[in-house]
């Protein structure tokens, strides 16, 4: 394989996938949040669970 069947090559994918990426642009933000949803866990959302208190604390009678 010579220096011009690279350059082919290479021109060959520009033509390809620079159309389809400017294309799927307008979609891409949606793919991206859908992927996100789908395979990364939330950061700011606690798992469900009880709410207890540490056995040291007493609460206050005049607070409560």
């Amino acid at each position: 394989m010579n220096i011009s069947d690279i350059i082919q090559l290479v021109i060959l994918c520009a033509l390809i996938f620079f159309p389809l990426g400017y294309y799927a642009r307008h979609s891409l933000r949606r793919i991206r949040d859908t992927a996100r949803m789908l395979f990364v866990k939330p950061r700011y959302v606690k798992p469900a669970g009880t709410l207890t208190r540490a056995p040291q604390v007493k609460a206050n009678r005049k607070h409560d």
